[in-house]
């Protein structure tokens, strides 16, 4: 489904990315990890198209999208969940909700997509008329992903969905990502929780100094020493 090969990315003349190869094939979670400042992120504003690439190629579904902006990569069919949420604090739950049915065919059935946001996410239906503002971080990493899901894309990107939430509610974000998958929705997931990401993903990457320094299935990078030593203090 989604293809990046040797991808270069700077800011002016810093070199944030240096040569990113990946992959995601349909039904997959795929997750991508690393430490702070290794180009996760980067890598995906890159693909949603809020940064541009100074080489290499990014393709979705055999179609080029390397330099498309994000409102048309958005409606190929890629919804990004952002790091931090980036919740309209002072807007109803529902208000944000019909935010993320932004692209002309995901608005024909925004009400539809909405009611099915609401038997996902139950607690949103209770809060719908609530400022987001007011919700506790887990509540609002739902409204996030709910958000993000109301586009119906084919492909969900996550950038850090466990950050800065309780232990007990990552289990229930995990979980939410599992569900997404299940109902179709292909995710390419950024994370830091190692352990959480490769328990849920199929496979991963590790990006390290702007390039991929380790990849293979989940359960294989888990047993894998070096990432052991480096992420997981093993």
């Amino acid at each position: 489904m989604l293809r990046i090969e040797n991808l270069a990315v700077s800011y002016g003349r810093a070199k944030v990315l240096l040569d990113v190869n990946l992959a995601v094939n349909e039904g997959e979670v795929v997750a991508v990890l690393g430490g702070n400042g290794a180009g996760k992120t980067t890598t995906l504003k890159t693909i949603s198209g809020l940064v541009r690439p100074r080489s290499g190629t990014i393709s979705f579904n055999g179609e080029p999208i390397s330099g498309l902006p994000s409102h048309a990569i958005a409606q190929l069919g890629i919804a990004h969940c952002p790091e931090g949420r980036r919740l309209f604090g002072g807007m109803t739950v529902e208000d944000n909700l019909f935010l993320g049915a932004a692209t002309p065919a995901a608005r024909k059935n925004q009400h539809e997509t909405l009611d099915r946001m609401y038997e996902l996410f139950p607690i949103m239906k209770e809060r719908r008329k609530q400022h987001a503002g007011l919700l506790s971080g887990g509540q609002q990493q739902m409204v996030a992903i709910a958000r993000a899901l109301m586009a119906e894309p084919k492909l969900l990107i996550l950038d850090e969905p466990s950050l800065g939430l309780a232990p007990k509610i990552v289990t229930e974000v995990f979980e939410v990502i599992h569900q997404v998958r299940d109902a179709g929705v292909t995710v390419l997931l950024v994370e830091q929780n190692v352990a959480q990401a490769l328990g849920t993903a199929d496979r991963g990457y590790v990006i390290e100094q702007g390039a991929v320094a380790l990849e293979g299935g989940a359960q294989e990078l888990l047993k894998n020493e070096e990432l052991q030593k480096a992420y997981l203090g093993i």
